[in-house]
């Protein structure tokens, strides 16, 4: 059985698809599977796939019909054989020693997640522009020296944002005794704002080395980057349930949660119309905008945090003024 599985959906990213797989390949550590979970690719993704498998026996294809991100992951999780998991998003990339940095952390610490740090880099204008080694991270580029975190520390340093660790999917490993019994929510966006909450709680101990060993790829598609609908708008109703996950476990992450709620709140009003579609989620964000006020001023707080909480003191109207003008 391999030591990692390698869970890589893949949906329509042909112009990036090699350079994931590549670097993913071209890993230091070598005892893993690579899981690439085709999710109904209509450009030639599913032919890049197989040009790779037919080269290395590491990687396994799984074919399904286009269900969304939560469900390609979730089929990758159902087939993983490795005694641990991670999840790349195929547009992006890792450093060479992304995998072995991460196991070496989860040794020294006795963590059961390890989560490194990540750099972001621009898409450009030809699926060229942004490759190569320009991107990679550094060999003296931040600490590869583990931090052990409680959970209760590592969620809190998440939902304050300020990625020490973060709560997305990617850039981390996981024990894969955490996936036996659970999946990402289908149907949603912001599905590890769902998820990775509650395996960080069920968590012993994470571990977090700050070099940036995953390299994020920013695309004008991204669903942020993209109009909102009233299913991206749901990250409110997201960000309200962890602030019940963490009731009653610490005044300082309930107090986190309450400043990522604030934050979820912001990016409501910044970024729905102000139309009637959206007035139901327009009226709840400033409710719970005003219930956390007090939060985004909390030490550990984003300073934009604490500029909007400032802002707000005139009102919705200037709040969202101020996020649409300045964001």
């Amino acid at each position: 059985m391999p030591v990692v599985s390698v869970i890589i959906p893949v949906y329509n990213t042909e112009p990036y698809l090699s350079d994931c797989l590549s670097s993913v390949l071209g890993q230091s550590f070598g005892d893993f599977e690579v899981i690439a979970v085709d999710d109904g690719s209509t450009d030639a993704s599913a032919s890049i796939l197989k040009e790779f498998a037919d080269k290395d026996s590491r990687i396994r294809i799984v074919s399904q019909e286009n269900q969304g991100l939560s469900e390609a992951r979730n089929a990758g999780i159902d087939v993983a054989r490795g005694q641990w998991l991670t999840f790349v998003d195929s547009d992006d990339k890792l450093a060479p020693d992304f995998l072995q940095t991460l196991l070496d952390a989860v040794i020294t610490t006795g963590a059961d997640i390890a989560c490194s740090g990540k750099r972001f880099f621009w898409d450009g204008f030809g699926p060229q522009s942004s490759a190569g080694t320009a991107n990679e991270a550094p060999a003296n580029e931040g600490s590869r020296i583990p931090v052990a975190f409680s959970p209760i520390k590592a969620l809190t340093n998440a939902l304050f944002q300020n990625d020490m660790p973060d709560y997305s999917a990617w850039n981390k490993i996981y024990a894969a005794q955490f996936w036996k019994h659970r999946r990402f929510p289908a149907g949603i966006y912001f599905e590890d704002v769902a998820t990775i909450p509650q395996v960080f709680l069920e968590a012993n101990r994470i571990a977090f080395v700050s070099a940036p060993l995953y390299l994020y790829r920013k695309r004008s598609t991204s669903i942020l980057a993209t109009a909102y609908d009233r299913k991206k708008a749901e990250l409110l109703d997201i960000a309200e349930s962890v602030c019940d996950l963490v009731k009653g476990k610490g005044k300082e992450i309930e107090q986190a949660a309450a400043s990522n709620l604030f934050s979820a709140g912001c990016s409501i009003l910044k970024r729905t119309p102000n139309t009637e579609e959206f007035a139901d989620y327009r009226d709840r964000a400033w409710n719970d905008i005003l219930a956390t006020r007090r939060a985004a001023f909390a030490p550990q707080a984003r300073l934009r945090n604490k500029v909007a909480a400032v802002i707000s003191l005139a009102g919705m109207q200037a709040l969202g003024w101020a996020l649409r003008r300045f964001g």
